[in-house]
Parts: C-alpha cells; sequence; structure tokens
C-alpha cells in the first residue's frame, strides 16, 4: 500500500495501541517497520532502529503503567501515508494528575507504522523525560535531535522567498 484511508490507518494503529495498552512490548513492536524512526522534538530525541525503538518502548511502556497515561484523541488528521493526532493526555505526577497535549504524525508503510513524530506540551514533555530517564542518550540508535536535523538556512528577505515559493 502506498496511499492509505484514514480507516486502514487508524485500524493499524488500533493493533498497536493495543498492544501498549497491554503493556505488550513484542506486539507494539509487530506493528512497526524493521527501520522505525522516532522523534521527540519537545525534549530534542532522534530514534532510529529496532533496538533503539524497542528501548523507547520498554521504558514507555513501563512508564505509562505507572503513571496510568491515558490520551484522548481531538482530531485525527490524514495525508496520504501519514496520520496526525491532537490529544489531552492524562498522567500521575508527584504532584497529582494533571492534564497534558500531544501532537504526534504517524507514518506508513505496508501494514506497519514506519515512524512517528511527537510534540508535546511542557507538562507531557517533562513526564517524558522523566520517563526515558537520564541514561536515554546512552542508548545506541538514540541521538540528539539537533544532530541530525537540516543545517539552518541562511538569512533571507522573507518576503521575496515567499513570493517565489509558497510551500513553507
Amino acid at each position: 500500500m502506498s496511499d492509505y484511508s484514514q480507516q486502514q490507518m487508524e485500524e493499524i494503529l488500533a493493533i498497536h495501541e493495543t498492544a501498549e495498552f497491554e503493556v505488550d512490548l513484542d506486539g507494539t513492536m509487530a506493528t512497526l517497520v524493521d527501520n522505525p524512526v522516532y522523534e521527540f522534538p519537545g525534549i530534542g530525541w532522534h530514534i532510529v532502529g529496532q533496538e533503539a525503538v524497542r528501548e523507547t518502548y520498554r521504558r514507555l511502556l513501563s512508564g505509562s503503567d505507572k503513571r496510568n497515561v491515558w490520551a484522548d484523541r481531538r482530531v485525527h488528521a490524514v495525508s496520504d501515508t501519514e496520520l496526525c493526532r491532537e490529544a489531552y493526555v492524562y498522567f500521575d505526577t508527584d504532584e497529582g494528575r494533571v492534564t497534558g497535549q500531544y501532537f504526534a504524525v504517524m507514518a506508513f508503510e505496508g501494514d506497519k507504522i514506519l515512524g512517528e513524530r511527537m510534540y508535546t506540551d511542557t507538562a507531557w514533555a517533562r513526564a517524558l523525560t522523566e520517563i526515558l530517564g537520564p541514561d536515554f542518550g546512552d542508548v545506541p540508535g538514540v541521538s540528539r535531535l539537533e544532530d541530525v536535523v537540516p543545517a539552518p538556512v541562511p538569512r533571507l528577505d522573507r518576503a521575496a522567498a515567499h513570493a517565489a515559493n509558497q510551500n513553507h
């Protein structure tokens, strides 16, 4: 499959999320391609490959179960190969139960999830940082996002650039 309907992507995602809520690491990983790529821009992580993503999920599944994480979808939007979800996320902290927000872009390939980019508010970013732990950057396949993003474009005349290229 190269183009997906929203229903097809939601069906794949439902299998993935069922495994997550059952804290089933192997089941979660079975829904991913052989070389998944994940990004958490709000906390600066880029994660590539089965082993790095497996370790990410090992930490996330355990930490999410402990914190009783639950999300309520606000919006699903789609392109030909991606599903975007905006959601409220509820979780326990030492100070009590809180509400955070995230926006995730999930890419699909075949009948699997190719990867995910999750943008977070400050509350969920703090929780993710704690869940992933201070040694997360030592995991092979995990790197700082700033080390893999494109170099900045040079300073430019923004009005002229916009007139020449409105695809920005």
